[in-house]
């Protein structure tokens, strides 16, 4: 359903999460707080141990970002930087690793968790147990045992609640993802109801055909042999024809309304204009013919996509549709220019291009969205077709 470019832009859209804004706060409100303790002149290291203490907050602060697209990278990164934290010497009031921007380990420690699989997750829990230990019981200014247990459970503590967070956060995913595959599950099955109905019609009329041409045929089977035959011909051409137009099985109960055809595409259009929407419609090569279960998916797909173009996009808008014809193929296309800009709308379950596609493909063709560039949406539809006898 999406093209290379709207994959792309997703990809870009995924460092603006609300994990990758809640890293970039926490850089912005841990880092200057971490070099202004670490810079207080009574307790103020060598200028070797700064730099150190600096970079290896830097380098911490960057490891969040990274965990959201590459998680055990990030992971791998920021353990090294707590490890020079907590063992740089020269820093007098505490250990570097208890240092505000530390703090950012911990939602490393939640991206791991909520994105790796199991093994992956529970090593990274036991790696920040580790560390913890190793800052409670290397800190020379905890010297008394019980004060070394209690930072180190208060550590591990911190730690395992990260965890628990991202192994939260994963949970959420999932079942959004959980309930999004049982939306697109039933959209395609309501469209393929709505497909029965339609393809009720077509049988239905198609018989009505031929039984009208086989009694015909009967009826003159004998006193005039060439009507006859014209009849039965007639019959081999609409029991052919019915026999393409069926892709599902026929509902039992079905509306009786004529069948969209490509013709029908303007009354469509002519029907989404207003003086804040101009709908533009072009033609292009010698039209053929579609079978009516393709002709239907046209309908259909044309009819979504400018439905999505109007509901999701700010007035005044420009939708271009058009139409190419080929030997044996029929392409349209639905473009919008994206209007004065994307407007949030709660109308619409937001998969009806999924029933639409489900729709084309059981019609022979294939169903195309995504971004257009510089701005806008492109809904491509292409179906198969046949040259009209001339």
């Amino acid at each position: 359903m999406r093209t290379e470019s709207s994959q792309a832009a997703a990809g870009w859209r995924a460092w603006l999460r609300v994990d990758a804004v809640v890293a970039l706060v926490a850089a912005t409100i841990m880092l200057p707080a971490s070099i202004a303790l670490l810079t207080d002149p009574s307790t103020r290291p060598g200028p070797d141990a700064v730099s150190l203490a600096v970079g290896a907050y830097v380098v911490l602060h960057l490891a969040t970002l990274l965990a959201v697209r590459h998680p055990l990278v990030a992971y791998g990164v920021a353990s090294v930087a707590m490890c020079v934290l907590a063992l740089v010497p020269g820093i007098q009031a505490v250990s570097g690793a208890l240092f505000p921007s530390a703090a950012a380990y911990l939602l490393v420690i939640a991206q791991v968790a909520m994105q790796t699989s199991l093994p992956m997750r529970v090593a990274a829990l036991a790696g920040g147990v580790f560390g913890a230990a190793l800052i409670a019981f290397t800190e020379p200014r905890f010297d008394d045992a019980m004060l070394k247990i209690g930072a180190f459970v208060g550590l591990s503590g911190a730690i395992a609640a990260a965890w628990a967070i991202g192994i939260v956060l994963r949970l959420r995913r999932a079942q959004a993802e959980q309930r999004l595959q049982a939306r697109v599950a039933q959209a395609i099955t309501d469209e393929r109801m709505r497909i029965s109905r339609d393809l009720h019609d077509i049988v239905a009329h198609s018989m009505t055909v031929m039984i009208a041409q086989a009694e015909v045929a009967r009826a003159l089977r004998d006193s005039d042999a060439e009507r006859s035959d014209q009849a039965l011909g007639v019959v081999i051409d609409t029991g052919r024809e019915a026999l393409r137009g069926m892709r599902t099985v026929v509902a039992d109960e079905a509306p009786r309304e004529p069948l969209p055809t490509v013709a029908s595409l303007g009354a469509l259009i002519d029907a989404v204009r207003t003086p804040s929407v101009d709908v533009r419609f072009a033609e292009m090569g010698a039209a053929g013919r579609l079978r009516p279960d393709a002709a239907v998916a046209l309908h259909h797909a044309v009819r979504e996509a400018l439905t999505n173009a109007i509901r999701h996009v700010a007035p005044p808008v420009r939708i271009d549709v058009s139409l190419e014809w080929t030997a044996d193929a029929l392409r349209a296309e639905v473009s919008d220019d994206g209007g004065a800009g994307p407007v949030g709308s709660e109308l619409g379950s937001g998969i009806g291009l999924v029933g639409i596609a489900e729709r084309v493909r059981l019609a022979g063709g294939t169903c195309t969205a995504g971004e257009r560039h510089p701005r806008g949406w492109t809904v491509r539809v292409d179906l198969p077709a046949e040259r009209t006898p001339g």
